[in-house]
């Protein structure tokens, strides 16, 4: 674990320039798709979108990496998350994820800690917003 817990403490991470190549490899290990909004540009723009668009599930990893940089096993072997992504995030987007720890409780005899999750594009509007939960030590 990185940082000190406590209730109001912010952390966060790398931020992440979306890029197309980035786009196109996350859509091809996901699953093979054939050419979408999220990894072709003549189809980002036939559906009326100026530049392709990322997936959530992009802006989930971001998050997950954070999670994992700061919570370690706590996360990878207890976490949850729950988000809703609510502004798009187009290729050439610098996207950087944040956190906000809510609460330090004890379930069943092992310290939990919550979080309100969020990643902000380069302009500072919020793309996804959610809640997460990892064990602590």
């Amino acid at each position: 674990m990185r940082n000190e817990i406590a209730v109001g403490k912010e952390i966060t991470s790398a931020s992440h320039l979306i890029s197309q190549e980035m786009l196109v490899a996350f859509e091809r290990v996901i699953w093979t798709r054939v050419a979408n909004v999220h990894n072709d540009a003549a189809a980002a723009k036939e559906a009326g979108m100026k530049r392709t668009i990322a997936s959530g599930q992009n802006q989930l990893a971001i998050l997950h990496q954070m999670m994992e940089e700061h919570f370690g096993d706590g996360w990878v072997r207890g976490g949850k998350i729950a988000t809703r992504w609510v502004c798009p995030v187009y290729v050439h987007d610098t996207i950087t994820p944040f956190g906000r720890i809510t609460a330090i409780k004890e379930i069943d005899g092992k310290r939990r800690i919550s979080l309100d999750v969020w990643c902000q594009n380069q302009s500072g509007a919020k793309t996804g917003i959610g809640t997460a939960e990892a064990r602590l030590g």
